[in-house]
């Protein structure tokens, strides 16, 4: 049972790694935020999923969206790359999502100071 949960905490860091090179190198995209930063992937125990937590730094909620949007689209090419790079014999099907869990830590950390 550890091992494999082991095994899948090492793949989904695998895949965080060469999702972040993939974005930065082959997306060429204008519309997409350069700086996306990955912050989590979630691999399913079966590994053909995986939802794939990404932060940018734009400040517009469309803007973010259209992000997302265009990764998700693109998720089919970057899985393609990830298995040129990756020795599994599954890919994931990858899923794009916002992740804004820095934006609310940041609002509670505010709120607490102000009780203080």
């Amino acid at each position: 049972m550890y091992k494999n949960i082991y095994r899948l905490n090492r793949i989904s860091q695998e895949i965080k790694k060469e999702i972040s090179y993939i974005i930065q190198k082959f997306i060429n995209d204008p519309r997409l935020n350069q700086f996306s930063t990955i912050l989590d992937v979630i691999v399913s125990k079966d590994l053909s999923y995986a939802k794939i937590y990404v932060s940018t730094n734009k400040i517009n909620d469309n803007l973010k969206k259209s992000s997302i949007e265009i990764l998700n689209h693109a998720s089919s090419y970057i899985r393609f790359l990830l298995g040129k790079n990756l020795k599994l014999r599954i890919i994931p099907q990858l899923v794009f999502f916002d992740d804004n869990s820095y934006i609310e830590g940041n609002k509670i950390s505010n709120l607490l100071k102000t009780l203080k």
